[in-house]
């Protein structure tokens, strides 16, 4: 089965969403980080779904965004690639490393209230 999400809103932008909500079919919150851009600029992201709490402590400022990555469900993180943009739906890749090892996460202390 295909997976997707779809933007929701911005939560961080700097030249372009670098973190943004993101919902699928069943409208389930994700967290969405931009994390490089392949050789023709279309931006990656690391996705995870989160728990509604979860991310409304997070939009308060009560949690960083490398917690609530790393915090996360193991079996729903994802990397997507914005191929049409994001007014179209990003397909969910499976993430098969742990997201420690992979130099995708964000350093400490983002905490959204500060940025926005």
């Amino acid at each position: 089965m295909v997976k997707t999400i779809r933007h929701f809103s911005t939560l961080f932008y700097y030249d372009g969403p670098q973190v943004f909500e993101a919902r699928d079919a069943d409208n389930r919150p994700y967290v969405a980080v931009t994390v490089d851009a392949n050789s023709i600029g279309v931006e990656r992201y690391l996705v995870t779904a989160v728990a509604p709490e979860r991310l409304e402590l997070f939009r308060s400022g009560g949690l960083d965004l490398r917690s609530l990555l790393v915090e996360s469900d193991r079996e729903e993180r994802y990397v997507a690639t914005a191929d049409a943009g994001l007014d179209q739906p990003l397909l969910l890749e499976k993430l098969t490393d742990p997201i420690e090892d992979g130099g995708l996460l964000p350093d400490s202390g983002f905490l959204l209230s500060e940025n926005v």
